[in-house]
């Protein structure tokens, strides 16, 4: 018992002192990001305190981690050199006995970093999100920059869905929008990029489509489809001033979300998704009978670029629901695997602490970023790969954790077959 207190109060520090520096390299990184942002708004001193206190929640989330990783080689490392290792080993206290407690510990930090995952990081992300929206309303296309994949309702009268967002946020790649006229009959046009402007004197905001396809139902004669192609078009949204800032606020995007809403919304996508591939595969069918089959017809029928045209939009919106579905698994498994990984950082720091036989804040330093340098890659490579559906959305968020414990297992391994060669 004295020797788990023992090597547990050996971690109090160096986790503090570890947190402590990566929230302030993590709150330095972000006052660069956001002071171009902000500078020239005249946004109040307190507004911008608030907006840096609900980004605290994101790094809290990757600094208890870290700290792990940086306490345990730096705990394990000054035991190493003081000798104390080498004692316990002579006592007969194998490497298991002191690691034990530590992931212990570690575990009820990453029960308490996932409730913390589910229950807090979603609602100061999603205050942030919309403070910052605020902050930029006069850039009213910053409100739909990280809305890709998923139809926005915040119009009146549109919906709008789009691939992808540059990085200024103004331009938008593959839209499409759905609109309703007076009659009720929908009209849908799918656009190459799409650019959205601010009106000041009349405070909305425009959308300004290049290249793309207006489908359109005759609401004279619901029978005839018409398809016209255009070069540039353009759309007024509405009130941009409220819609873009404030009404925003009742969308959360995937980093919002608790676990319960998502897993809600993974059951709505695929359900939706189910509902799209039976529309297109009907489409297809009514298609190839009036064409084919019912060859007396003498009505016209739709053309064949109309027909491929509507096919195509209800693959778009399929792939979109897939695709959003996949987004919200990474992120549900995702809350469950960053906590995960202060057990496996345990695993790999204890053997590197006793092999490096090192007290230095450098060293510990050094290898602690290389680690988990490495298992960022290997989070973020995989988010984005489950993300396009190439993995599976478990496999890609738990990987890096299997790998690193995997490393620390076999480090451990070789730790106690050496004590058990020199013991003899």
């Amino acid at each position: 018992m004295r020797l788990r207190r023992y090597v547990i109060s050996e971690l109090i520090m160096p986790f503090l002192f570890g947190f402590s520096v990566i929230i302030f390299l993590l709150v330095i990184d972000l006052i660069l990001q956001m002071l171009d942002r902000i500078l020239g708004k005249g946004v109040p001193i307190g507004v911008v305190f608030e907006l840096f206190f609900l980004n605290t929640a994101w790094m809290i989330a990757l600094a208890v981690p870290m700290a792990v990783l940086v306490s345990t080689l730096l705990a394990f490392g000054r035991l190493s050199a003081a000798g104390e290792i080498v004692a316990m080993r002579a006592l007969g206290i194998g490497i298991h006995q002191v690691v034990v407690p530590v992931l212990l510990v570690a575990a009820l930090l990453g029960i308490g970093l996932v409730i913390f995952n589910d229950r807090i990081l979603p609602e100061f992300n999603h205050r942030a999100r919309v403070l910052m929206t605020d902050i930029h309303r006069k850039r009213p296309a910053v409100a739909l920059a990280d809305k890709a994949g998923v139809m926005i309702g915040d119009f009146k009268n549109y919906q709008i869905l789009f691939d992808r967002a540059d990085a200024g946020g103004n331009i938008l790649h593959d839209v499409l929008v759905y609109s309703f006229n007076s009659d009720g009959f929908p009209e849908t046009a799918v656009a190459d990029s799409g650019v959205v402007e601010f009106d000041e004197a009349r405070d909305e905001a425009l959308l300004y489509l290049f290249n793309g396809e207006m489908h359109r139902i005759d609401p004279d004669d619901p029978t005839v489809y018409a398809l016209t192609t255009f070069a540039k078009a353009r759309l007024r949204l509405g009130d941009a001033g409220q819609q873009l800032s404030r009404s925003s606020s009742a969308y959360r995007n995937d980093r919002e979300m608790d676990i319960a809403t998502m897993q809600h919304k993974i059951a709505q996508y695929e359900s939706e998704l189910h509902q799209a591939k039976v529309k297109r595969a009907n489409l297809l069918n009514a298609f190839v009978r009036e064409v084919l089959i019912d060859s007396t017809d003498t009505k016209p029928v739709q053309s064949l670029r109309a027909v491929l045209g509507r096919v195509a939009a209800d693959t778009r919106i399929a792939r979109h629901k897939l695709r959003a579905a996949d987004r919200l698994r990474v992120e549900v498994h995702k809350k469950f695997s960053i906590p995960a990984a202060c057990v496996a950082f345990v695993l790999v720091g204890a053997p590197i602490g006793v092999w490096a036989r090192s007290n230095s804040v450098a060293i510990g330093a050094a290898i602690s970023i290389g680690f988990f340098l490495a298992w960022w890659i290997f989070l973020i490579g995989g988010e984005k790969l489950a993300d396009r559906g190439v993995l599976m959305p478990w496999f890609a968020m738990w990987i890096p954790n299997v790998l690193t414990a995997l490393v620390g297992v076999v480090l451990s391994a070789r730790i106690i077959c050496e004590w058990g060669v020199k013991r003899r």
